[in-house]
C-alpha cells in the first residue's frame, strides 16, 4: 500500500495560479510548492507582492516564474500560455483566483439603489471574475492540458456569493455563480468527450481578509468594518477566515487526493451557508 502522503504530493507537476499577488492566491501557491510543485505565479499590478512569494516558495526548490497578465485582455491569457508551456515544458494544474469587486458595481441599499449604479462598472466586474477570472484561462491554459496522459487539475475560485446574496454585490454575485455553473460544465464536457483523467473543480470561500476597498471588510483604523462585522456575525465559527486555511482544500483538489473528484464546488467558509439564523 502507497504511502498515505504521497496522494497529495506534487512533486513533477507544474502549477499556475492567477492572482499569486493575492492572498488567496498565494497561500494556493504556497501550498503547491510546499508539495513539490514547479510554479509559475500570474500578477497583474503588484509585482512586489508576487517577487516576496517567489522568495518565500524558494526554498522549497522547484522551479519558479514571475508573469505580469491582464486576465481582462484575452490575448495576455493566450500568450501567457505559450510562454507557460516554452519554458516549464507542461502544466498540470491551473488555479484561477484572479478576480474582485469594483465600488461602481456596489450600492447599499440606502443611500443607493442597483438603479442608480452605472452599467460599466458591472459589466467589468462580470468579465473580470467569470470571463477574466474562469471562462479564459479554463479555455486557454486547459487546451494546454487535454494530451496530458495523466490528465490534470483546474481549480476556479467562486465565492459563497455566488451560492447565497450578499446585499448590494449582484454583479459580482451573478459572476460567481456563473463560474460554479460553468465549473460543472466544462468537468463534464472535458471528462466525457477530451480526457477522463482532467478534473474540473471549484472552491467558494466565505469572509476572508481582504484589504481591497471595494471590499469594505476593514476600516481605516484596520478595525472590522459593519459589513464585516456582520459577515463574522453570520459565521458559524465567529471569525474571518485565515488565507493559508484555504491552502488544505486547494492542495486536495490539485492533487490526486481527489482523483474521483470533478465537477463540484467546495466551501471554505467557517459554516456560513449552513447557517440561518433565526
Amino acid at each position: 500500500m502507497e504511502n498515505i502522503f504521497d496522494l497529495f504530493s506534487m512533486k513533477g507537476k507544474t502549477a499556475l495560479i492567477t492572482g499569486a499577488s493575492g492572498a488567496l492566491g498565494g497561500a494556493s501557491a504556497f501550498a503547491l510548492a510546499a508539495a513539490g510543485a514547479d510554479v509559475a505565479l500570474i500578477y497583474n499590478s503588484h509585482l512586489q507582492k508576487a517577487e516576496a512569494l517567489a522568495e518565500r516558495i524558494k526554498p522549497y526548490g522547484g522551479k519558479i516564474k514571475l508573469y505580469k497578465v491582464n486576465t481582462m485582455h484575452v490575448e495576455e491569457i493566450r500568450q501567457n500560455a505559450e510562454d507557460v508551456i516554452a519554458d516549464f515544458g507542461k502544466l498540470d494544474v491551473v488555479v484561477n483566483i484572479a478576480g474582485g469587486n469594483m465600488d461602481g458595481a456596489v450600492y447599499t441599499g440606502h443611500k443607493k439603489t442597483i438603479f442608480d449604479l452605472e452599467l460599466q462598472p458591472q459589466f467589468d466586474v462580470i468579465t473580470l471574475n467569470l470571463f477574466g477570472g474562469c471562462i479564459w484561462p479554463c479555455l486557454l491554459y486547459g487546451a494546454k492540458m487535454l494530451k496530458n496522459p495523466e490528465g490534470g487539475s483546474i481549480i476556479n475560485c467562486s465565492s459563497t456569493n455566488g451560492i447565497r446574496c450578499l446585499q448590494g454585490r449582484t454583479a459580482y454575485a451573478a459572476a460567481k455563480a456563473g463560474v460554479i455553473n460553468f465549473t460543472q460544465s466544462l468537468a463534464a464536457h472535458i471528462a466525457e468527450d477530451l480526457n477522463h483523467k482532467i478534473r474540473v473543480n471549484a472552491v467558494a470561500p466565505g469572509f476572508f481578509p481582504n484589504f481591497r476597498a471595494s471590499q469594505m471588510l476593514y476600516n481605516e483604523d484596520g478595525s472590522l468594518s459593519p459589513r464585516a462585522q456582520n459577515g463574522v456575525k453570520a459565521t458559524p465559527m465567529g471569525r474571518m477566515g485565515d488565507p493559508k486555511e484555504l491552502m488544505g482544500t486547494i492542495l486536495w483538489l490539485a492533487s490526486d487526493a481527489s482523483s474521483f473528484v470533478t465537477g463540484v464546488t467546495t466551501p471554505v467558509d467557517g459554516g456560513f451557508l449552513a447557517y440561518s439564523p433565526a
